[in-house]
């Protein structure tokens, strides 16, 4: 009898196939009953690569009608993560009722800085906005309305999701086919987001104070630091007061004075975000008279690993009526 010869390759094969099948049914799960899903739309090129986007659209087709959106970026430490992260933990909820409340969401894949350094600021921030003007620019065929956009981020995401609302186009510049349309959003929703990288990255630490900070902190996560550093000032740690500007530069703290209207849930015993980050920021806005919503999760955790389902519908539910508001105008 003829030996069986075990295949990795096919085994790799059948189990991606097997991934694909649950994430669809899952997909499904979330749809209103005529909704929409079309995946791996892609939206930009760029010298790493195509980036593409997934498009969840709500039970509104039918009449086209057009409706407002939100522009989801993932989070991962600006290193890590995809478009896939919606589908996942309260995100997915969150999705769920967006789409049941007639809000389509396009959830994106943008650069990722990495050890090699081959990704640099401001190319993620240009990825961000250029897919708020790819919606803008395919508004029609997507039935949305482009008056009516919004973008929304867990943790880097976060980050990206607020300078992409708050900043000025100046800060990444990109020639792209979609320049001439605008990266302009009525609202913004941050979950855990940073709010001022000098005090998450503090860039002007010198060599000592890091060597000593790696015995407690281990070699990984101030290897990671030094990558996103890099990524976000392109200056060695010879130039720490550089970095530092640099930092302030790609902080959504530094644009307030333009921000729009946010949302943001933050717990209160995160320790890769501190709370204190969302603080300095909704104290910065009512300094200048704009609107934040300001949600403490008690308790919680970066990634808020054990809220309850309780307090997730009342996060979703928060997150719909911050939405009709800034959105729809109710």
């Amino acid at each position: 009898m003829a030996k069986r010869i075990f295949n990795p390759l096919v085994l790799l094969i059948l189990l991606l196939g097997l991934t694909a099948q649950a994430r669809k049914a899952n997909v499904r799960q979330l749809l209103p009953a005529k909704g929409s899903y079309r995946s791996n739309v892609v939206y930009k090129h760029t010298p790493q690569g195509a980036l593409c986007l997934d498009i969840y659209h709500p039970d509104t087709t039918q009449t086209g009608q057009h409706v407002p959106l939100v522009v989801f970026i993932h989070g991962g430490s600006w290193m890590h993560g995809n478009k896939g992260e919606i589908l996942e933990h309260f995100q997915s909820q969150m999705l769920k009722s967006m789409l049941d409340d007639g809000i389509a969401v396009i959830s994106i894949n943008y650069r990722l800085a990495n050890d090699s350094l081959t990704v640099t600021y401001p190319a993620p921030l240009s990825d961000c906005k250029d897919a708020v003007r790819w919606v803008r620019a395919n508004a029609e065929s997507l039935h949305i309305d482009p008056s009516r956009i919004g973008v929304m981020g867990t943790s880097a995401g976060g980050h990206l999701a607020m300078l992409t609302a708050y900043a000025p186009d100046s800060l990444a510049p990109e020639k792209s086919n979609l320049s001439t349309h605008s990266a302009a959003v009525k609202c913004c929703v941050d979950i855990y987001g940073p709010t001022h990288l000098g005090k998450m990255l503090r860039p002007t630490l010198t060599p000592t104070a890091v060597a000593l900070a790696s015995i407690f902190m281990g070699k990984q996560t101030i290897k990671m630091r030094q990558t996103l550093l890099w990524s976000f000032t392109g200056e060695s740690s010879s130039h720490p007061w550089k970095r530092q500007r640099k930092c302030s530069m790609y902080s959504p703290l530094s644009y307030v004075c333009t921000a729009v209207p946010t949302l943001t849930f933050h717990g209160n015993k995160d320790r890769t975000v501190p709370f204190n980050q969302s603080k300095m920021l909704k104290q910065a806005m009512d300094k200048q008279g704009k609107y934040m919503e300001l949600t403490t999760i008690d308790g919680e955790d970066h990634t808020f690993p054990t809220i309850s389902e309780a307090r997730i519908s009342a996060m979703c539910a928060q997150l719909v009526t911050f939405l009709n508001q800034y959105l729809k105008g109710q």
